[in-house]
């Protein structure tokens, strides 16, 4: 008995204190949300049960959280999580503070997929929904197949969706095509 009790005890504080390490999940809600933002985008980690520990970032807040350039807690080791992904990032410079910024030019297309036309004044770039504010029913249905996600409106593109969504809005094949479904 003495020894099941030793073991025991040695399971359980091992186990505590050896927990696998926590691995970060990305991704992005295309909608206006706060601040009439076009896209949210969200930070979690996943210990193998549950995704907890969720922040909600801003876009350049997200590029450096991602990229590695800042540290925390969802990259500890600053791993370019955009490099590891095939996903290029831009050097830009701001206009009035000639400060240098990292960009994403596929965050920058996302709403593409929501809106046939930019949802707010001074764009007039066109998207790639063949419905004013929303994907046509199709494209809904091609979004839930393509990237398992229910409703555009309040679900999240996380994870694995997330950085094939990534991939494709920068691939002119799959642009023609989504914009081909009616």
């Amino acid at each position: 008995m003495k020894r099941f009790v030793v073991i025991l005890i040695w399971f359980l504080s091992s186990s505590i204190l050896w927990a696998p390490r926590s691995k970060p999940i990305f991704g992005v809600n295309v909608a206006i949300g706060a601040n009439s933002q076009i896209s949210t985008y969200v930070c979690y980690l996943y210990n193998g049960y549950s995704m907890n520990r969720k922040r909600i970032v801003d876009k350049n807040t997200f590029i450096k959280i991602v990229s590695g350039e800042w540290p925390s807690i969802y990259n500890p080791d600053r791993i370019d999580f955009f490099g590891e992904n095939n996903i290029s990032l831009t050097v830009e410079t701001e206009v009035t503070s000639l400060k240098e910024y990292l960009n994403c030019v596929s965050l920058d297309s996302l709403w593409k997929i929501r809106f046939s036309t930019y949802p707010f004044i001074y764009n007039n770039e066109m998207g790639w929904s063949n419905k004013l504010f929303k994907p046509s029913p199709n494209q809904e249905i091609y979004l839930k197949e393509r990237y398992d996600i229910d409703h555009i409106d309040g679900e999240y593109f996380l994870d694995t969706n997330f950085w094939l969504l990534l991939t494709d809005v920068v691939d002119t094949n799959w642009i023609n095509n989504y914009k081909s479904i009616h």
